[in-house]
């Protein structure tokens, strides 16, 4: 019995990819301990099931903003790990307790997925505000380009690791960052050239991931 018992573990494990999500936490942070890998790991899961939100873009925003740095500080005042302004403690009401971090770090991901119902423009409303998606302004700043571009090519690493050995694709609770297209906010006809190279603001398919232009 405690054989088949300990079997089942050892399968649950190895599916879900727990093991391995901690054990690259630990690499980008050579500080992180087992047992507060394994907390951050857990808070990471419960919330995101919780909230409704894909797992694997939690940890890619985590990784992005502190590199799993809980003591993380930015020059502008942003704290943890998923690096939340004093003003979104207060907003989301939470503490900054690794769990409180978290799940002030997934609702603000809720709020601005189900606000803008597009992850490119969520992910410039976690970094710049939802203010730079008009006009498109955020196209301009370095900074958001840049992030955007970072998370787009971690998240690909992180949702292997995250589904090992699972071809279980209803485990995600969102879509995926591979398949976001960034719409124009004034449609026009495309030149001959454009349609040709498919040309679109924001994400394009570049053989097994998609990058920004």
């Amino acid at each position: 019995m405690m054989r088949i018992l300990f079997f089942i573990i050892l399968t649950f494990i190895s599916i879900s990819g727990e093991m391995e999500i901690k054990e690259y936490m630990k690499k980008q942070n050579s500080k992180l301990d087992s047992k507060t890998a394994d907390r951050i790991y857990k808070t990471v899961v419960y919330y995101s099931r919780e909230y409704n939100v894909d797992p694997v873009l939690v940890f890619s925003v985590m990784k992005t903003e502190s590199h799993f740095r809980h003591s993380t500080i930015s020059s502008a005042g942003a704290k943890g790990l998923m690096q939340l302004m004093p003003f979104n403690f207060k907003e989301f009401k939470v503490d900054n307790s690794i769990e409180g971090n978290i799940k002030g770090g997934v609702m603000h991901l809720k709020r601005d997925l189900d606000t803008t119902k597009n992850i490119t423009k969520t992910l410039v409303c976690y970094n710049a505000g939802c203010g730079r998606l008009k006009n498109n302004q955020w196209h301009k700043i370095k900074e958001t380009t840049d992030y955007v571009t970072k998370i787009n090519n971690v998240y690909p690493e992180i949702k292997k690791l995250y589904y090992l050995n699972t071809k279980n694709t209803s485990m995600r609770l969102t879509a995926d960052i591979e398949d976001i297209t960034e719409e124009d906010e004034k449609p026009r006809e495309l030149t001959k050239q454009e349609k040709f190279q498919k040309n679109r603001i924001g994400f394009k398919r570049s053989g097994d991931r998609e990058e920004l232009k």
